[in-house]
């Protein structure tokens, strides 16, 4: 799952630098659970989502004007299921379109 997770991250954060947002993605140390995750900072907000080779996942976003959480969601990603249907949420709270 986490290879998955690699390419739509990757996807992600050159549609979103391209359009002028921060978007970066990390790869943890390899592991027997290894990780990675993509921060995204917009003008209004930071979100980031990390995923587990389990393909568990967190994500969460912060609003930067009232400091609070916007969104926050953890589960565990599933291979039927493209990636961008069921981190839609998460994406839908920081502005962007989960078609991209």
């Amino acid at each position: 799952m986490l290879s998955f997770f690699l390419d739509w991250a990757k996807h992600i954060g050159e549609i979103q630098t391209s359009l002028g947002v921060e978007a970066t993605v990390t790869e943890g140390r390899p592991s027997d659970n290894s990780s990675a995750r993509l921060d995204i900072d917009t003008p209004t907000a930071v979100a980031r989502i990390t995923c587990w080779r389990s393909g568990e996942f967190h994500a969460e976003v912060i609003d930067l004007e009232t400091e609070q959480m916007r969104f926050s969601s953890q589960g565990v990603l599933r291979g039927e299921l493209p990636i961008e249907l069921q981190v839609a949420p998460f994406l839908a709270a920081i502005g962007i379109d989960s078609k991209q």
